[in-house]
């Protein structure tokens, strides 16, 4: 996975010891000990460190993400005949629906009783009621079918009420201010062994719906609108109704353009092959969007582009969903979800476009989230935007496993013929070489039957296991002090990665000199360089369960205004480099940046909810402001103009001249409101500020209680707000 990493070797000297001195001084000690069984043996066959959220187990299949998609590949462009729905009248073959049949004049199309075929290729012209048939297309794999619907109303009362069985490509064209309706049934009856086709609006072949006028599709049976090949909208306006999906195309769903209202008891839109690389996308490109999603709102197999459009996106689970990649350069939604806002695995990543998170459980989760410009506004009631480690959902896990069984059974058999083939007699292949019948290997070359050298520096003894410990019995050594269930054990003072000079600052993670977290991952990344971020939730405002970069653009975040969450949270550092920043929250769990090369600071300084903060230099010029939708306790602040050692200050219940929505105005005045000073510096300050109001603080973070684990070591590192209201 690439990204932009722009920590250099602050980064890697936590690489270093996180890689090597930590993981070796586990696997030593659980080595000697004979730790195979219990939490830790448990742990490392499961694989350590890949815990799902709120400490859950995850799917921890090592998955090569990159040969699951391939953008560069993907045909995101339309042809002039996807976009071209002229036809000529006077040529096409005239299809009228008249209750229980059709009349036709012109060729390549035929009625039987309540089914109209087309066979041909060519341009057809269809009006009329259907009040129990199908229009069906079965051409050859080399003809193009042009379908106009003027003021067709199909229904099916078991099955498709539109079905393309073969063809090389279908237009469904909408003529202008026409209304259409294709409906089918709540049961279909199928051949013996078959589930298809089942959507009121089914295609065996690419399918490309446009035109300026109305259609209505009412999946009653399974899915609005199917395509097994691509779907492609470039025009009209389409009601969809589903009792599953909407509107699918298993290798893509390509919108240009028109007016979508789908409303579906599964997922709104959704594209489903996960074989190929090169396929199984949504690019939005256009049109306007109302979609109400009983699971997702648009689900992908591999890849979510949002280039334009616009419109509102209600789902009971998440809104925009990718088992891997997603990316917004254009367009502007509202989104509504009870799962997450935006929840690609591996990246998602922001280049224009304008996207409002109404409502989530959190807004963004991704291994990485990048925001190089637009405007992000997140509500949620956890998380605000969620470095997470990217997981296979357990369906593709499924299926994945099924094909690497079946390949792993075929290569099984192969090599088992091929072992018997190699005998002369016939016989079973000689059993290997070792204890034949223990069936154990023989031991590694030079072991001579002695167990293996003990790591360096034990001078030949085996360490004497811990007390208490029996290793007859199956026991396990008790944990050390402090420490939790799946945590691996914290560096000790002076060990190794002292020296490197880790930055100090966070609240467990490593630049805490605590532990780290069961789900932490280097690769887990908040990387925000321009645009504009604002976040109002009841968690984590910015949460990486590994590094957070600042580069640019404005974040203005309000965290849980309870101790438990903070605006800011990370597992390995947070630096700036740039960008006006206010991350406010409580300063029970506050953290800092760990570096950077812009001034910053903690500033202890108190409002309620709705109270505007505002950021000065020392001539009292704003330079950030943020009327904060919580209660606060303290904030973290950063913005050019800051320089090293200079005095700034925080302003709160001030009145900003010229602020937006948001409260948030630069190079503008603040007038009223209670002044703090501060000292702006590219490193932390390790002065523990206290309040002295009965000690709201809560003491020292150093036992901090957080998802149910105890994050220790953090109390005499960690950074607390400098200054005291």
């Amino acid at each position: 996975m690439m990204k932009t990493n722009m920590m250099n070797g602050t980064v890697e000297r936590r690489r270093r010891w996180a890689r090597g001195a930590l993981a070796s001084a586990l696997a030593a000690t659980l080595a000697l000990f004979g730790c195979v069984g219990g939490t830790y043996g448990d742990n490392a066959a499961e694989g350590v460190g890949a815990a799902g959220e709120g400490g859950a187990a995850a799917n921890t299949e090592t998955v090569d993400w990159d040969a699951l998609i391939d953008i560069a590949g993907m045909d995101f462009d339309y042809s002039d005949r996807d976009k071209d729905a002229s036809y000529d009248a006077a040529s096409a073959t005239k299809i009228v629906l008249s209750g229980a049949g059709a009349t036709i004049e012109g060729d390549g199309a035929s009625a039987d009783g309540s089914t109209v075929t087309i066979t041909a290729a060519g341009t057809y012209v269809v009006s009329g009621e259907l009040a129990d048939g199908a229009l069906v297309v079965n051409a050859t794999d080399q003809d193009k079918v042009q379908v106009v619907l003027d003021g067709a109303t199909i229904r099916h009362s078991d099955g498709a009420a539109f079905e393309v069985q073969q063809a090389d490509k279908v237009f469904i064209t909408l003529a202008d201010s026409s209304q259409n309706t294709l409906a089918d049934g709540a049961t279909y009856t199928l051949a013996d062994g078959e589930d298809e086709p089942n959507a009121a609006l089914f295609s065996k072949d690419d399918l490309t719906i446009n035109g300026s006028g109305a259609l209505t599709v009412e999946g009653n049976y399974r899915h609005g609108v199917n395509s097994k090949d691509d779907l492609v909208i470039t025009g009209g306006t389409l009601t969809v109704t589903a009792k599953e999906d909407g509107l699918r195309g298993k290798d893509c769903v390509k919108i240009a353009d028109g007016s979508l209202t789908v409303t579906a008891g599964g997922d709104g839109v959704k594209s489903n092959n996960d074989e190929d690389p090169t396929r199984g996308f949504v690019s939005i490109d256009g049109g306007t969007f109302a979609i109400d999603a009983g699971d997702e709102g648009v689900q992908v197999a591999t890849y979510l582009r949002i280039g334009g459009g616009e419109g509102s996106v209600k789902a009971v689970d998440h809104a925009f969903r990718s088992e891997v990649e997603a990316a917004m350069t254009g367009g502007s939604f509202a989104v509504e979800a009870g799962g997450k806002g935006v929840n690609p695995e591996t990246r998602f990543t922001m280049d224009g476009g304008t996207l409002n998170v109404t409502g989530s459980d959190e807004g963004i989760e991704a291994e990485e989230v990048i925001v190089n410009d637009g405007e992000l506004n997140i509500v949620a009631s956890d998380d605000g935007i969620n470095a997470a480690v990217a997981e296979r959902s357990d369906e593709a896990a499924e299926a994945a496993a099924a094909t690497d069984a079946a390949a792993a059974n075929d290569a099984a058999g192969s090599s088992g013929d091929a072992a018997i083939a190699g005998n002369a007699d016939g016989a079973a292949p000689a059993a290997p070489q070792g204890d034949a019948a223990s069936g154990a290997p023989e031991p590694p070359s030079g072991a001579d039957g002695q167990a293996p050298e003990p790591p360096a520096g034990v001078d030949g003894q085996t360490p004497e296991p811990p007390e208490g410990f029996d290793p007859q019995n199956g026991e396990r050594p008790e944990l050390p002090e402090g420490a939790e269930e799946g945590q691996a054990p914290q560096r000790p003072e002076g060990g190794p990665g002292a020296e490197d000079g880790m930055p100090q600052g966070g609240r467990g993670g490593m630049g805490a000199g605590g532990s780290v977290a069961a789900n932490a991952s280097e690769e887990c990344l908040i990387q925000i360089n321009g645009g504009k971020v604002t976040v109002d939730v009841g968690g984590d405002g910015l949460d990486s369960n590994g590094y957070v970069e600042v580069n640019g653009g404005v974040v203005l975040a309000s965290g849980s205004a309870g101790g438990g969450d903070s605006a800011l949270d990370y597992e390995y550092g947070a630096t700036i480099t740039g960008g006006a920043v206010i991350l406010a929250g409580a300063t029970g769990m506050a953290e800092t940046f760990t570096e950077g090369t812009q001034p910053f600071a903690m500033v202890a300084a108190e409002g309620a909810a709705g109270t505007n903060l505002a950021v000065t230099d020392e001539a009292g010029t704003v330079l950030v402001s943020y009327t904060v939708p919580k209660a606060f306790q303290c904030a973290v602040v950063s913005a050019p103009g800051l320089t090293e050692g200079a005095t700034g200050k925080v302003v709160v219940g001030g009145t900003v001249a010229g602020a937006d929505s948001a409260g948030y105005a630069t190079d503008a005045m603040v007038e009223g409101g209670t002044t703090v000073d501060f000292t702006a510096s590219t490193t932390p300050s390790n002065e523990a500020g206290r309040m002295d109001d009965g000690g709201r603080r809560g003491g020292s973070r150093g036992d901090a209680v957080r998802g149910g684990q105890t994050r220790q070591g953090a109390a005499a590192q960690s950074p607390q707000p400098e200054v005291v209201a």
